[in-house]
Order: structure tokens, then sequence, then C-alpha cells
């Protein structure tokens, strides 16, 4: 049973994760490069979590290691640390195989949150889906035990699924927010900004809570309005005009062809 954790890392995914955790496994520390991020974190959780910015200080007799930082800085740390192998051993990321641990650590796995985090944005990780892997049974079964405990959706999934799993995050969320970045620059062109459009936005997720992406589509290139498609093309610079006419052309080709 996991009773304690290091967390390693102070960034957005390891704010809201320690947050959660914190109030079902004793947090012992947490570590990150950049000891002031480290202390803002621990501070906001129990007097006797410690920040550290050595990988020399971090605690060798943690149930967990919960690795949230970048993709690139995970093999990196993992042989900068050594002695700590009594311990399950977790990273957070999306598009890293798990065998990123092999070799490294004796158990290990993936516990993988799937939202947008932002430091000072609340989110309710009841409601987050968890995915996780590890690489026997018994440390997947730990892992699934702790993830229940912070989240009604916990499901298992391969390093490949995840993999799949991002990208399809990256489209639905990353891209379409750089769409509303776009919508917003237009908006405010004409006096107004995003808000503009949240009965829209709303409307629209809600669709596809009864129909598929693909049924839900409207707009100009749904309905072959290319006159529409054409006008818009030539009010858009650089760019933007560039998108717009590959995503219609795409749109276009989904309906019509």
């Amino acid at each position: 049973m996991i009773k304690s954790c290091v967390i390693i890392g102070s960034g957005n995914v390891a704010t809201h994760l320690a947050a959660a955790l914190s109030r079902h496994v004793e947090i012992k520390q947490i570590y990150s490069r950049n000891l002031a991020h480290a202390e803002e974190l621990a501070g906001t959780l129990s007097p006797a979590c410690r920040a550290v910015d050595s990988v020399d200080a971090i605690d060798r007799d943690a149930d967990l290691y919960i690795m949230a930082v970048t993709d690139d800085s995970i093999k990196e740390l993992l042989e900068k640390i050594k002695g700590c192998d009594a311990g399950v051993w977790v990273h957070t990321s999306g598009s890293v195989d798990m065998d990123v641990f092999a070799g490294l650590r004796p158990r290990y796995g993936v516990f993988y949150p799937l939202q947008t985090f932002s430091k000072h944005k609340a989110v309710n990780m009841r409601e987050v889906p968890m995915f996780i892997e590890g690489s026997d049974e018994a440390t997947s079964s730990e892992l699934t035990e702790l993830a229940e405990k912070i989240s009604n959706k916990v499901s298992p999934l391969t390093s490949e699924g995840r993999r799949r799993l991002h990208i399809a995050a990256v489209f639905a969320c990353n891209f379409a927010n750089y769409m509303w970045t776009i919508a917003d620059r237009q908006l405010r062109l004409c006096g107004t900004d995003i808000h503009a459009l949240d009965p829209l936005l709303r409307e629209t997720l809600e669709k596809i809570s009864t129909m598929t992406p693909e049924e839900a589509q409207t707009g100009p290139a749904r309905r072959g309005d290319t006159k529409v498609m054409n006008r818009h093309i030539g009010m858009l610079d650089g760019v933007d005009a560039q998108l717009y006419e590959l995503i219609s052309r795409q749109i276009f080709n989904t309906y019509h062809e």
C-alpha cells in the first residue's frame, strides 16, 4: 500500500496532484531545481513536507515517486537520482513510454491525469480521468487503488494507447484553444472579445454529448458555401488565412466528396 510520496516537479501537474494526494498519503518532499518553486508548493501542504533542490537530498524511503517534469527531463533525472529503488516510480506524461524506467528502477509505471492544468485555476480532480500503467500486476493494482482515491474515472492504458490519447487531447484542447486565440484576435478588431462566443462554445460542447463530432459539424464548409469561405479567407492575413483555407478544405472534402 502506498502511504508516502515524493513529488519531483513543482509545475502545473505537480501542484494539482500534490493537493489531491495530500488528503490520502504523506507528501514527504517536493523536489524542484528552483527551490523557491518547491517551497511555494510545499508551503501549501503539510508542515512536515520539505522542499529540496538537490537530487542528493531526495528522500530514499518513500513508497511512491511521482515525476511531474518535462518529458525531456525524465530520463536525465532518473539517471542522476541514485539509491531510490525501494518505491514505485511513475511519470505523468502522455507521450513518454513507461519503459523509460526499464533498467533504472525495479518497479515503475505511469500516473497520467488527462486534463489541462494551470497552477492557480481550481480543478475538480474527482472528474479528471486517470490512466494507469504498471510494470507488473501488483504495481498496477497499487497505482489504481491510489488513483481511485482522487478520481472517479480510473482506467488502465498502455503506452501506445496513451500516445494516441495525448494526440487526441492536443487536437481537442491545445489546437482548439489556439483557434480561440485567433477568434479573440478577430473579435477585438470589431470591439468585443472571446466572451461574445460563450453561448456558441457551450452549445458546441453540449452537442457532442448526444452526437458524434462528425454529426455535429456545421458552418460554411459543411454546407459547401464557397462564396462565404472565400470572402472570409480574403479578410484574413498570413497564417490565419492559410489555416482557414486548409481546415475548410478538409471539412468540405469530408462532407462533399
